[in-house]
């Protein structure tokens, strides 16, 4: 079988050229902003669209694939080269996430979620774990300890917001949006006095419209 392994000399003097890269100006985030594809190993690497590159990774993965980084973070672990051309072992679930093709994936209870909407307050569909427990049985539950219930962990669907520029999630209801809009005080107030029902229903508006008062500057590098 074929392998794609990087020599490590090339590795190492591509690490430094990918380190060379300067600060050159801060953009509005649009639709026609593209990020930088690689790894976040910190919530930082996304904030500072600073990732390291798919040439400081030592893998097998065909570098050239579409889904070089899916199927990196599907492994338990791997080696990159880090700044002083050293090579480091990381755990996939340690990382913060990945953008691929131009599309940032976070790590967030050990899934890699696509994050759909971005701007000052983003949005992603993730996982929620839910522990539940089943009721004692007196002839299968018992121990030395005595009768315990039986936990059981099922995976579900939950929206999350992503507050950009800290790198902290939060749930999707009206209680987080209103501490997000805090930043606002007029918009926060206007949410705020909205009947219980209504801030259901217009949780997405209210993003949208803080996010267009407040857009999204992402740092650009040379």
């Amino acid at each position: 079988m074929k392998k794609f392994l990087f020599l490590t000399t090339l590795a190492i003097c591509l690490a430094y050229a990918v380190d060379a890269q300067t600060y050159s100006h801060k953009e509005v985030y649009d639709q026609e902003f593209t990020f930088t594809d690689g790894i976040y190993i910190t919530k930082d690497d996304m904030i500072n669209n600073h990732p390291i590159e798919k040439y400081r990774v030592e893998s097998s993965i065909d570098p050239e694939s579409l889904i070089f980084f899916d199927q990196l973070m599907s492994q338990k672990e791997f080696t990159l080269f880090d700044n002083l051309g050293n090579k480091t072992t990381i755990k996939t679930e340690k990382v913060w996430g990945y953008c691929s093709g131009g599309t940032i994936f976070i790590n967030q209870n050990g899934y890699f979620n696509r994050l759909g909407i971005i701007g000052s307050i983003s949005h992603f569909i993730g996982i929620k774990i839910i522990t539940s427990y089943r009721p004692i049985d007196p002839y299968l539950g018992y121990s030395r300890w005595g009768y315990s219930p039986t936990p059981i962990s099922t995976a579900e669907s939950q929206q999350y917001f992503l507050e950009f520029s800290t790198g902290k999630i939060y749930e999707y209801n009206p209680t987080n949006l209103e501490m997000l809009l805090m930043s606002d005080p007029e918009l926060h107030d206007e949410y705020a006095s909205l009947p219980r029902k209504k801030k259901n229903s217009k949780l997405f508006y209210y993003m949208r419209k803080f996010n267009e008062k407040h857009p999204l500057y992402l740092p650009v590098y040379e």
